[in-house]
């Protein structure tokens, strides 16, 4: 549903909307109509299509959690697991375990990794369902932790979950809402993940990773460019901060 709706007030989308429309007016004779839908249509589109306005926007959601330092969280005697969301894969059978997950989830599952090895007691846990695959892909990232050097007693499965909404439920009825969970995702979803983990009354610690916007953002002239990086930029943008209204809509 948000993806659908990302797409339908794409800037893009809106830009071609309003060329056409100027287009109509001009053919009409309404000159000043046809200036003005011309005038919006460049501006939208020169607004999505540079890294000026989605940099600036991410790095607004990815600058709420710092990266998770292994030695500053709180010990237990009880199991950590570090939950991996799940972010695509495709399985063949003939390609090892890290080259099934997507980049996304496997930027994730090394930064669980990261933080299990510095962590006594922690377990990863791999997380989402599957649709068209013949494995879920919880059980796809614990076979890529297990390639990584995890032990496979503390390999975790989480399955049946389709979003991240289901994988907190899920999170909930496995470990229980006194449990404290690491959440390793990317760091322009983890504000959305929060809020939806928050919800089902967990205490989840943040992970982030696959950080978009990793340096100082200094402006060159070629940022003043259009590109499809940016395009893509503001498509993941969008997505989210419809995501955390969505989340927030859900938990009222």
């Amino acid at each position: 549903m948000t993806s659908l709706l990302t797409y339908f007030i794409h800037p893009v989308f809106i830009s071609i909307l309003l060329l056409l429309l100027g287009v109509f007016f001009r053919s009409n004779g309404k000159k000043k109509s046809a200036r003005v839908s011309f005038f919006l249509s460049a501006s939208l589109f020169f607004g999505a299509s540079t890294c000026l306005v989605p940099n600036y926007l991410i790095g607004k959601l990815e600058s709420r959690y710092p990266v998770c330092d292994p030695g500053q969280l709180p010990l237990s005697d009880q199991p950590i697991p570090i939950i991996v969301l799940g972010a695509g894969y495709d399985y063949a059978e003939k390609l090892p375990p890290l080259n099934r997950l997507s980049t996304t989830t496997l930027g994730r599952l090394v930064e669980a990794v990261r933080i299990y090895q510095a962590l006594p007691n922690a377990k990863v846990a791999g997380s989402a369902g599957q649709v068209t695959q013949p494995i879920s892909q919880a059980q796809a990232i614990a076979e890529g932790a297990l390639a990584l050097g995890v032990s496979p007693s503390d390999t975790l499965q989480i399955r049946g979950a389709l979003n991240t909404w289901e994988e907190a439920g899920k999170c909930v009825a496995r470990f229980g809402k006194s449990c404290r969970v690491v959440i390793a995702t990317d760091a322009i979803h983890m504000p959305r993940a929060m809020i939806l983990f928050e919800g089902r009354g967990l205490q989840p610690i943040a992970a982030p990773t696959n950080h978009h916007i990793k340096t100082e953002i200094r402006l060159r002239l070629f940022d003043f460019l259009p590109s499809t990086a940016s395009l893509r930029k503001t498509e993941l943008v969008m997505h989210e901060y419809l995501g955390i209204l969505w989340a927030k809509w859900v938990l009222l």
